[in-house]
């Protein structure tokens, strides 16, 4: 055996350990060290699936001595575990908390389209809204079923699951159904509204960015919302949440927020408590300085948010409202994900010098003459990077609302927005480089296959023979292989612990039902398009780099260039968003376009970012050891697609 197979496999044992070892460590402060019990649950709901979710009982809580209890539901695009760090910390205070993965989330089968649709636009009741179904549900958010019929009609259950499971938790022999609070984040805000609204005994609701509602959309007399705290980010990138308004400056003073959320006479002040919690009049607005997506893991919102609970709840607890463990919960889950990742690196070099696929390496090519250089390659960069960046809010918020995707065969909504731009931006370098191949600069310096990452042997250009299907065929194979075994270790720290790989937001989940399994497939097939030709060919044949003094430099500076390049168009949004944004005018996208191209997307770049970053180094690594482009470009399409569809929003 080579000696540096040798070591790969020592590499491939120790990451495989540090993996196991860091989600082992994150379940100690899963369970605070022993004393919280954490278990799955599956509630069947009649003719409709399985809504799933995750118990986090501590062992304080028993039939004889009933505990208090939470009810916790996420925001769009997110699941159970991206409530897990509050329902750490109330579990950490001895009250029981399920986190449950809502329609169309994580691994609950029954689907997003089961919360309804209605024509009515909220607020402006004299507007309807249009377009495909999926549409009109993210476009009725702000509708609730229980609103008067000519607000809520077509809708079906804006709990999004969240009644169900309140029964469910109340009936528990050791939680006190007195004593039961109710929080969300964001698509949750509007199912704890719901929820709350069934159960007039809930004792506290706590809203992480939330909408506030005028009593004269529903039965006011007979419905009340008891202890209110609403987490309020600075720069919450969705109007709704802002009061329809450009800032959160001055809603304070406006009648929404005194009078008929605060129920004072006047004006009232941020971080302040009004009303009493023995009546349920209690109400707080916290000011958070964060942006919408990070108030889920905002240190403040957890010390308001535990006082509120521990108050509310009349819950006895020696832990301070400032003391959380929860982050380092976060840090070691996503220290396990790298590590597991990371497996992929020595897998790759153990593999290739198999008889099998040793084959599918070969040198990178070194032919200076065909190479871009200084500003002809930051030329095509710049180019690349401006179309990206300007058709990236209006082709993303197309393909995730108004294209018509078939419905039932294209049911990820995010991952419709993403496949849309995605295609526009490969259809267009492909044109780009054929001309520059067959036509332009490409064709004068006598480019070849071989060049482009794509052939076995380096032939002039055009002569026949060159691309091996063998190569291609067991490229794929491998890249499959590698990803397997991260498939393997998550499947196995879920089935073991209960937690997957990620940082806040869902990145590697198994998969446990055949639909969302089905859809891995479906989208497949868009993203290796994309980052076969524009990530593959464009990034490593057109604008191939050249080789440093040293491998590690070669791998950095390949993969930070790679960065600027393939995810400049995203850096652009975010400045576009949050520049004026930070200067106290609003999101930018609000303002330059419209509150329509605002939203889901520009929120969604604080997690698109890093997760395009990450594919892009295993690319550039699986470039370097292959000199081909076939490994790397299936590796991103498989990992971005088992991103999009294991854990995302579903129709």
């Amino acid at each position: 055996m080579k000696t540096n197979v040798k070591k790969s496999w020592a590499v491939f044992v120790l990451f495989a350990v540090l993996a196991f070892g860091s989600i082992m460590s994150a379940n100690l402060f899963q369970t605070n060290f022993g004393s919280v019990e954490v278990n799955p649950v599956e509630i069947q709901v009649k003719n409709t699936g399985i809504i799933t979710g995750k118990l986090y009982r501590p062992k304080t809580a028993t039939s004889e001595n009933p505990s208090a209890a939470v009810l916790l539901m996420h925001g769009y695009q997110n699941d159970r575990e991206t409530s897990g760090a509050f329902a750490i910390e109330l579990a950490r205070r001895g009250i029981v908390a399920l986190s449950i993965d809502e329609y169309g989330h994580g691994y609950t089968t029954i689907p997003m389209k089961e919360r309804g649709a209605t024509n009515i636009k909220f607020p402006r009741l004299g507007k309807k809204t249009g377009g495909p179904y999926r549409y009109k549900i993210m476009m009725n958010f702000s509708n609730l079923d229980f609103f008067y019929k000519e607000y809520s009609d077509g809708l079906k259950d804006t709990s999004m699951g969240g009644r169900v499971a309140y029964k469910v938790l109340s009936d528990m022999d050791f939680v006190d159904s007195n004593r039961i609070g109710i929080t969300g984040h964001s698509m949750g805000t509007w199912s704890s509204w719901s929820v709350a609204a069934s159960f007039p005994n809930h004792k506290a609701i706590v809203l992480q960015c939330g909408e506030l509602y005028e009593e004269k959309y529903y039965d006011a007399e007979n419905i009340k919302f008891n202890n209110i705290l609403l987490l309020q980010a600075k720069y919450d990138e969705f109007n709704y949440f802002r009061d329809y308004k450009n800032v959160v400056s001055g809603l304070e003073n406006t009648e929404l927020r005194y009078k008929i959320f605060a129920k004072q006479d006047g004006p009232i002040q941020w971080n302040t408590t009004y009303g009493s919690f023995k009546d349920g009049s209690a109400r707080r607005m916290e000011l958070l300085n964060t942006n919408h997506r990070l108030t889920t893991h905002y240190p403040q919102a957890f010390t308001v948010t535990m006082d509120w609970f521990v108050n509310a709840l009349n819950v006895k607890t020696s832990i301070k409202e400032t003391s959380h463990i929860y982050l380092l919960k976060e840090i070691l889950v996503l220290l396990a994900m790298f590590f597991a990742l990371a497996t992929m690196l020595p897998l790759l070099t153990i593999l290739i010098n198999t008889k099998f696929f040793n084959e599918c390496a070969r040198e990178v090519s070194q032919n200076e003459v065909t190479r871009l250089k200084g500003k002809k390659w930051w030329k095509v960069a710049i180019i690349s990077i401006l179309i990206s960046g300007i058709t990236f809010p209006f082709l993303t918020q197309l393909g995730h609302g108004l294209f018509p995707f078939p419905e039932n065969i294209f049911r990820m909504t995010v991952g419709n927005g993403i496949i849309m731009w995605l295609s526009f931006l490969m259809i267009v370098n492909l044109c780009m480089i054929l001309y520059w191949y067959k036509k332009g600069q490409g064709k004068k310096l006598a480019v070849n296959l071989y060049d482009l990452g794509l052939a076995t042997k380096n032939v002039p250009a055009g002569t026949k023979n060159t691309v091996k299907t063998s190569v291609i065929a067991k490229s794929v194979l491998l890249a499959f292989i590698l990803c397997s075994v991260v498939y393997i270790m998550v499947l196995i720290c879920d089935q073991l612990f209960m937690l997957d790989f990620r940082f806040i937001w869902p990145f590697f989940k198994p998969y446990y039902n055949a639909p969302r399994f089905a859809q891995f497939w479906i989208y497949l097939p868009f993203y290796f398009a994309f980052f076969f030709v524009s990530g593959g060919v464009k990034l490593f044949g057109q604008l191939r780099l050249k080789e440093e003094d040293s491998p590690a430099k070669t791998q950095l500076k390949w993969w930070l260039l790679a960065c600027v390049l393939m995810l400049g168009g995203m850096f652009m949004s975010v400045l576009i968003e949050y520049i004026p944004f930070f200067a106290g005018l609003g999101p930018g996208a609000d303002l330059l376009f419209g509150s329509t191209f605002g939203g889901p997307f520009m929120s969604y770049l604080i997690l698109g970012i890093p997760q395009f970053a990450l594919i892009f180094f295993l690319s550039v690594y699986a470039f370097r050891k292959t000199g081909y482009v076939y490994v790397g470009s299936t590796i991103m399409a498989i990992i971005a697609s088992w991103m999009v569809t294991s854990g995302s929003a579903m129709l």
